[in-house]
């Protein structure tokens, strides 16, 4: 039996996928499948934007920072368009464009079943007409990810919650869970690396199975699952099977301990890496010089806010002074600092968003990129489930015709939505003159470890 594992546009086509990379090992390990993979989003963008292509693989360190901030704002703006204008088809019940062209590379493969790893919510439009035109014609679908809905499942065969479900599925029996072989090397040589929008591949990688802080008020990340370490040599040989020498480490957070076991096992590989992580106090001068040494080139900070009273109703564990001394200590080791922040946090005030603003001013010689986002309400997070106890007084949810409901809320004091949207445009030019980078790069992370 042979299956098909599609990843499906839109989103920025830098990395191939870890979901359908990961899928493909874990079926192998625990079946006869024949396994194969269609990176449709990656495709899209090369039939509709070959010209940013060629650019994007063929920048160097020596990079024009102008250049490259005009040609990737214009890209950014294109793509925009592009993705607003095909949903809006979607929603009206017509064929978003390329749809013929990539329905044909899906069936050009020949297989018996192709299963959708949907991982975000602007993944879910092109998906549901990929899926209508695949029940057209007869052939079998399966979904899962992170951001399937109930319009989404409505249109497939079968619906899985996990891989043990999928296999379930496809193989027509109980799985023995004691029995699983989970300790498996990745291939990602299954993708097309020579294709991604980077001018060196770029490889994600999880070393865990979710975050081990799971307290974070405003995050349904974690998904409440179990927290356990992938074995490190499991890690070595996908990262030397690869054949490749840059490595982003998607994990939302990692532990010091753990982090120190990656830079022993990775030093001798003599490759660059990156990863995400919370400027909590144990991560010194001592340890990130160590990771430094080890490859460690950027790290994005889950800073989110210089308020010590607004990071107290995140729960992130942090203070604005141990941050402080973070970010001074990781630019000493030669790390690029790249900075989370939420602005619009609920009850935050005025005062407390200009602290935030100021807060990044005085470290700015210690950041390279700012990347700011608006707060928005998660179904299944603390502040959803307990709205009292965060200053929100109202929740509304309005359906939408593909995506889940919209949820907005009201709150009992701080910042109104629309004043928050004022405060960032006002001071846009002062965040944009703390970055070493372009902002754009906000899109592409994977171009500043390509420029480290």
């Amino acid at each position: 039996m042979k299956i098909l594992l599609v990843y499906p546009p839109f989103c920025t086509p830098a990395s191939p996928p870890y979901s359908l990379v990961n899928l493909s090992a874990f079926l192998k390990a625990n079946s006869k499948m024949e396994t194969a993979i269609l990176d449709l989003n990656l495709e899209f963008h090369k039939l509709k934007f070959y010209k940013y292509q060629q650019y994007f693989q063929n920048f160097t360190k020596d990079y024009s920072k102008e250049e490259y901030e005009q040609i990737s704002k214009e890209y950014h703006q294109l793509t925009k368009t592009t993705y607003s204008e095909n949903n809006k088809k979607v929603v009206g019940n017509q064929d978003p464009e390329l749809l013929k062209e990539l329905t044909e590379q899906i069936k050009d493969q020949n297989t018996d079943l192709v299963a959708f790893s949907i991982v975000y919510s602007s993944q879910a439009f092109y998906s549901l007409a990929l899926l209508k035109e695949l029940k057209k014609q007869g052939i079998k679908t399966v979904v899962g990810g992170p951001a399937v809905n109930e319009k989404i499942i409505a249109q497939a065969t079968k619906y899985c919650q996990n891989e043990v479900e999928l296999l379930e599925y496809l193989t027509e029996k109980k799985v023995n869970h004691q029995e699983l072989n989970c300790d498996n090397i990745l291939d990602f040589n299954t993708c097309n690396l020579k294709d991604y929008f980077v001018s060196q591949a770029v490889i994600p990688i999880k070393t865990t199975s979710t975050c081990f802080y799971k307290r974070c008020t405003f995050c349904t990340h974690h998904q409440n699952k179990e927290y356990y370490e992938f074995p490190l040599e499991q890690i070595k040989e996908t990262i030397i099977n690869s054949k490749q020498k840059q490595f982003f480490f998607i994990d939302d957070m990692i532990s010091k301990k753990r982090l120190l076991q990656l830079a022993e096992m990775l030093k001798p590989l003599n490759v660059s890496w990156m990863c995400q992580l919370r400027p909590t106090k144990d991560l010194d001068l001592e340890t990130l010089s160590i990771l430094s040494e080890s490859g460690l080139k950027s790290v994005i900070w889950g800073v989110e806010s210089g308020c010590n009273r607004v990071l107290g109703l995140m729960q992130k564990g942090t203070n604005k002074e141990d941050i402080t001394s973070v970010l001074a200590d990781s630019k000493k080791a030669e790390i690029k600092n790249v900075l989370y922040i939420m602005f619009g946090f609920p009850t935050e005030t005025k005062e407390e968003f200009m602290e935030t603003i100021n807060f990044l001013t005085d470290n700015q010689e210690n950041i390279a990129l700012v990347s700011t986002s608006t707060f928005g309400l998660q179904k299944g997070t603390p502040i959803f489930n307990n709205p009292s106890q965060f200053g929100v007084t109202e929740i509304t949810e309005t359906n939408r015709t593909v995506l889940e409901p919209k949820i907005s809320y009201q709150t009992n004091s701080g910042l109104t939505q629309e004043e928050i949207k004022q405060l960032k445009k006002s001071h846009k030019n002062t965040l944009e003159k703390i970055n070493k980078f372009p902002k754009e790069m906000n899109f592409f992370r994977e171009h500043l470890l390509n420029l480290c």
